[in-house]
C-alpha cells in the first residue's frame, strides 16, 4: 500500500494531518504513534530512485545521485535487472526487480517521490514522478 505524498506546497502540519486521516493508513498503520512516526519520515525524507542502466551508471548519473545523497534524500536504484551485480553507489539501496513491471510496483510501493530513468515507457508508466533520463 503506497503512504500518501506530500504535495509541492503542503506544509508539514496539513501533510501530517492528511496522512494520519487517510484510511489506507488507518487500517495499516492502528497505533496513532506509530502512524504519526511514519507519516513524519514521508514528508521528512524525500525518496528519489534511479534506473541503473543508461541512467545512474552514467558520469551525469552518478553526479545526480550524488547531489540528492548530499541533500540528505533517501536515494534508491531499482533495476529491471535480475541481479544486482555490478551495481554499487556507496549510501544507495539497490533493488533488482527482475521486469521494468515488478519495477514500477517496486517504485510505488516505496512513495518514491521522483524516478528518473531513460526508458519512456516506464517513465509514462509513473506519470508525474517519473522523469525521462537522458545523457546529452
Amino acid at each position: 500500500m503506497p503512504i500518501p505524498q506530500p504535495r509541492e506546497s503542503e506544509s508539514q502540519d496539513e501533510f501530517i494531518s492528511r496522512c494520519m486521516s487517510d484510511e489506507k493508513m488507518k487500517s495499516e498503520y492502528t497505533d496513532e504513534a506509530q502512524r504519526y512516526a511514519v507519516c513524519a519520515g514521508q514528508f521528512a525524507a524525500e525518496k528519489v530512485s534511479f534506473d541503473w542502466d543508461g541512467t545512474g551508471s552514467t558520469a551525469k548519473g552518478k553526479e545526480l545521485i550524488q547531489q540528492y545523497i548530499d541533500k540528505g534524500a533517501q536515494v534508491y536504484i531499482i533495476t529491471a535487472r535480475s541481479s544486482k551485480a555490478g551495481i554499487s553507489f556507496p549510501g544507495v539501496e539497490i533493488i533488482a526487480t527482475g521486469s521494468n513491471k515488478a519495477k514500477i510496483e517496486k517504485i510505488k510501493e516505496l512513495g518514491i517521490s521522483k524516478h528518473y530513468d531513460n526508458n519512456s515507457d516506464v517513465v509514462n508508466q509513473l506519470g508525474i514522478i517519473g522523469v525521462l533520463f537522458r545523457t546529452k
